[in-house]
């Protein structure tokens, strides 16, 4: 049977997802995958690229993986830092 079609709609994974994030508060893709056997990868990051959009998780790229982290309502971190800039 098709995980995708056995879900509700995608706040059913979208949920089970921040619930998990909240626990734990980062988690890898692979990990995961683990806790939620019942959804494909494709759904996973589906789910996870909704979120992203929503500015309720990051995906950090690790070398074989992704880290999944929580963003419990901060801001997204700039890339440079204020300091960063060249002053002229």
């Amino acid at each position: 049977m098709d995980p995708q079609i056995v879900s509700s709609g995608d706040g059913t994974i979208d949920e089970q997802i921040l619930v998990l994030l909240q626990h734990h508060g980062r988690l890898t893709f692979l990990t995961l995958a683990d806790a939620l056997p019942l959804y494909t990868w494709h759904a996973l990051f589906a789910a996870l690229n909704r979120l992203r959009d929503l500015n309720q998780v990051d995906l950090l790229p690790l070398a074989t993986d992704y880290e999944v982290v929580w963003r419990n309502g901060r801001e997204r971190p700039s890339l440079l830092s204020p300091r960063a800039y060249l002053r002229v």
